[in-house]
């Protein structure tokens, strides 16, 4: 298990936007991509 930086909360994607096109984890072997994102810039 990995640990978290202080200050960021972690999420788990199965895809992300890069260039306006969707890039799935699954093209790469994986389930989702992780993210630590900074708490401030974090919204639910």
């Amino acid at each position: 298990m990995e640990t978290v930086k202080p200050g960021y909360i972690v999420i788990y994607t199965p895809y992300i936007t890069k260039n306006g096109r969707r890039i799935y984890a699954s093209s790469y072997g994986k389930k989702a991509f992780r993210l630590e994102i900074p708490l401030d810039k974090y919204r639910r």
